[in-house]
């Protein structure tokens, strides 16, 4: 038997420690990119205004955009063969483009950098069903929550050092950024080969090119089960989540803040969500408990309307950030354990693969309004921060009536039952 460790909880198997470290050196390079790049298009960065109105808007779309365009195919892909083999080349990939980046910045060149802000985004979308399917296959059923919780705790850590890093590293010179990216991903790949190798769950399974009908196949076998209605939650939630990261950069201009206090208020949320996805996951120690998603829920409904009501002020608003953050781990946590735990083996990345696909369509969707709406409506954070307030107050009434349904999917005489013949 493995021994615990403080709080009670078997230490991590190597395989899945290996994993963390990989997918924490990969969300630390996304986050030190994306949030490069969205303090650089505000208004007061080093490219203000080269988007226009709404720009930071635009940047998100640019990562969410690959996202949409692949997750079919790369959910396939992860079923289809060793996920640990698509993780190794995704950071392959990594090292090549952070290398590119630190080019980028050398030149200052804003065009390429997108660019490969847009390749970089492409990699994750490879990444991801891999990341979340091989969860499964390294810890029994019974520690998904806990799991989950760790996953949490370490890929939100990741986006708080990124984010905030973003921000000290562009007052030192935006190169010394695009070199750490290197440092980073070199980690990753080092430490991904040490994942413990698994055998592709469906070798025979035929892949189809044709990404949206691959999805559309996947919901298809959803439709009548418990999956649905938790990826729909899943989706909902990272819309509004999507929205936050693009309005807090707005912060900067009105409260004259500097690129490192700028950084902070984007980590803000991270730490929130590592802090809370803990607490949850020590919860969920004994089982997955859907409970939590409505607390999570209507703790981020309040909170959002604190934000819009309150004068600006970086104490209070990084203190509300990371309060919304925290509430956030108390529902993404069952939810992500939900979408693991009822797939059968050879069905699991593409579940993982077709909700995280609903997921950036919500997500850009949500940027996509922003871009749009701020030259019309305009890019007041308190206006945004209330419309936030009521897109969560959905979630909240979504959470409440699907209540029932959650708390039966949990339960452990339905894990790997809902099979994949599609």
């Amino acid at each position: 038997m493995l021994e615990g460790n403080s709080l009670n909880q078997p230490a991590p198997p190597r395989g899945f420690k290996a994993l963390l470290v990989t997918m924490t050196c990969g969300a630390v390079n996304d986050n030190l990119l994306r949030g490069a790049l969205l303090l650089s298009v505000a208004e007061g960065g080093m490219w203000g205004g080269k988007l226009g109105e709404g720009g930071t808007g635009w940047i998100t779309v640019m990562l969410y955009l690959p996202f949409v365009l692949l997750l079919g195919v790369t959910g396939q892909m992860a079923d289809r063969y060793s996920k640990r083999t698509i993780i190794v080349w995704t950071r392959i990939a990594e090292v090549l483009l952070a290398t590119g980046v630190a080019i980028a910045f050398w030149f200052g060149s804003f065009y390429v950098t997108t660019a490969l802000f847009v390749l970089l985004a492409a990699q994750s979308a490879f990444f991801s069903p891999a990341k979340y399917g091989s969860v499964p296959e390294l810890v029994p059923d019974a520690r998904l929550g806990w799991a989950n919780g760790l996953l949490s705790l370490l890929t939100n850590a990741a986006i708080i050092l990124g984010v905030a890093a973003a921000g000290i590293m562009l007052g030192a010179g935006p190169v010394f950024l695009g070199f750490s990216m290197i440092g980073v991903a070199i980690i990753g790949l080092i430490s991904s080969i040490q994942i413990a190798s698994q055998p592709a769950a469906d070798p025979t399974l035929s892949l189809s090119m044709r990404t949206f009908t691959a999805h559309l196949r996947v919901i298809h076998r959803m439709r009548g089960t418990p999956l649905l209605s938790t990826t729909l939650a899943w989706c909902w939630f990272y819309a509004v989540g999507s929205l936050v990261i693009t309005i807090i950069p707005l912060l900067r201009e009105p409260m004259e803040l500097s690129d490192a206090a700028a950084g902070a208020l984007l980590a803000a949320p991270g730490l929130g969500i590592g802090i809370g996805g803990l607490v949850a996951g020590v919860l969920s120690r004994t089982g997955i408990l859907a409970s939590l998603i409505p607390i999570g829920a209507i703790g981020m409904t309040v909170t959002f309307v604190l934000l819009a009501i309150m004068p600006e002020s970086w104490m209070t608003s990084i203190i509300l950030l990371g309060i919304v953050g925290f509430f956030a781990g108390f529902y993404v946590v069952p939810i992500l354990a939900l979408l693991q735990h009822m797939p059968v083996p050879s069905f699991r990345a593409r579940t993982v693969g077709t909700a995280n696909f609903m997921t950036y369509i919500a997500m850009m969707a949500s940027a996509l309004g922003f871009a749009v709406l701020a030259p019309v409506i305009g890019d007041d954070p308190h206006l945004w921060f209330s419309i936030c307030a009521g897109g969560m107050l959905l979630v909240f009434i979504g959470a409440m009536l699907q209540r029932t349904t959650m708390r039966a999917a949990a339960a452990p005489e339905l894990f790997a039952t809902i099979g994949g013949e599609v």
